[in-house]
């Protein structure tokens, strides 16, 4: 049975620091962008906890009939979560 190992190996995937977020305003330029650097470990930690709670808030949105206050709550943190998910996705592929 042949073993399969990543390539690059997953304890030397970094994020490239290369994905934006927060495009906002007229000419939709990005606020924000991921840091270069994060190990794989950590930043998908932190991506899964800023998931965790953004998927609270939407509960909260869509139960409370004052819900409104945390959508974009929600909203920003998918946001922030998303933009390291697709970080050290272009780090991992061949093509990134």
């Amino acid at each position: 049975m042949t073993k399969i190992v990543p390539d690059p190996p997953l304890s030397s995937v970094i994020t490239l620091g290369v994905v934006t977020f927060g495009d906002y305003g007229e000419n939709n330029k990005p606020l924000f962008r991921v840091n270069a650097g994060m190990p794989i470990g950590e930043a998908l930690e932190h991506a899964s906890t800023l998931l965790y709670y953004s998927k609270k808030l939407a509960m909260e949105a869509a139960m409370d009939v004052r819900g409104e206050q945390y959508a974009w709550a929600a909203h920003y943190l998918c946001e922030m979560g998303k933009a390291v998910v697709d970080d050290l996705t272009k780090a991992m592929l061949p093509s990134g």
